[in-house]
């Protein structure tokens, strides 16, 4: 018992620590939009000044048998993708039309760098 205990502390020191992981997408009716995904099921969305969040990840399959994951975010938007082939789509609240996204970049938070928004006061604008 102590030995696995051991092994699961080294294996928890030595291993890559990240907060999240973030993909920037452009879509046609957002433009740029950054979506997070943090751990324990929490993901936010950004564009321009806007600020989503979601609370879980459905896992669901197509009739063809495709995997693919659906976040629903609290303004009704949902973000579909289709991990395999690395496609994005952004279903947008009271819409059953997708639109297609691609992706320009993806990353990790580091633990030590999370992102930070910083207001500019009306000294410096």
């Amino acid at each position: 018992m102590k030995i696995l205990l051991l092994l699961s502390l080294i294996t928890l020191l030595i291993s890559p620590t990240f907060a999240a992981t973030a993909v920037k997408l452009s879509c046609s009716i957002r433009d740029n939009v950054t979506v997070s995904q943090f751990k324990y099921q929490l993901s936010t969305m950004k564009w321009d000044n806007r600020f989503q969040i979601a609370s879980g990840v459905k896992h669901a399959r197509t009739k063809n048998n495709i995997p693919y994951a659906v976040t629903r975010f609290r303004n009704g938007d949902k973000l579909v993708v289709f991990e395999d082939s690395q496609q994005y789509f952004l279903v947008y609240a009271n819409s059953d039309t997708p639109d297609r996204c691609e992706l320009i970049e993806s990353y990790d938070y580091d633990v030590t760098e999370l992102p930070r928004f910083h207001k500019l006061s009306s000294a410096s604008q």
